[in-house]
């Protein structure tokens, strides 16, 4: 899987041009037909997408190239879970949230509780990202649990790339450097090229 844009044109043209790269191993990926479709739920309706399938020309391996605005497995888009995410930071629980956002509590739930138990994790992932962004030495403010610092580092690392990149949701960002994984097992690795690389290879087919 090759999280992309969700301009399925960009990315078509991209991927025939040669600029869309193995995770692997880095080669250019080519196309290789689709994906099954699937549901997408927003905020606001849901779609169905048949996602497009890239095939290494070097080390032969497949990859579904996969809409920045989804996360791994799941069937609502990740502006509705980051939503979720933030509400719960403000105090909110499962049952608030899923009315406000339309969906059963026990979505809700399975998402609190993965974000729960990834949140140093992720933290510690999105600080190394602050850092090859440009953030420097500034202090980060604690605040006061590790699933409010895990979202502090998602903002902070989403004002940074918008600044170095241009406008993009915060979640957007934050599927695109956790290559969908931000609520996947802890087995899920994160990051398999260096910073600088994995962004700029984003920036130029979206």
């Amino acid at each position: 899987m090759l999280i992309v844009g969700t301009d399925a044109g960009v990315v078509d043209r991209a991927l025939r041009a040669g600029r869309l790269h193995c995770p692997d191993c880095s080669s250019a990926l080519r196309p290789w037909g689709h994906s099954r479709s699937r549901e997408v739920r927003h905020l606001s309706g849901s779609e169905r997408r048949r996602f497009r399938r890239s095939r290494c020309l070097s080390c032969k391996k497949t990859h579904v190239l996969v809409g920045e605005d989804t996360l791994v497995r799941r069937r609502d888009a990740a502006e509705v879970i980051g939503a979720a995410l933030l509400a719960h930071s403000k105090g909110k629980g499962r049952t608030a949230i899923g009315k406000s956002l339309g969906r059963h509590p026990s979505t809700v739930a399975a998402w609190l509780r993965r974000f729960k138990r990834s949140a140093t994790r992720i933290s510690e992932h999105f600080a190394i990202w602050a850092e090859a962004l440009g953030l420097g030495g500034a202090a980060v403010r604690p605040t006061g649990s590790a699933f409010g610092d895990a979202l502090e580092m998602i903002g902070i690392v989403g004002a940074l790339a918008v600044r170095r990149f241009g406008p993009k949701p915060t979640f957007h960002v934050a599927s695109v450097l956790t290559q969908g994984g931000l609520l996947a097992t802890p087995s899920h690795q994160f990051q398999k090229s260096a910073p600088h690389v994995m962004v700029q290879r984003h920036v130029q087919t979206t």
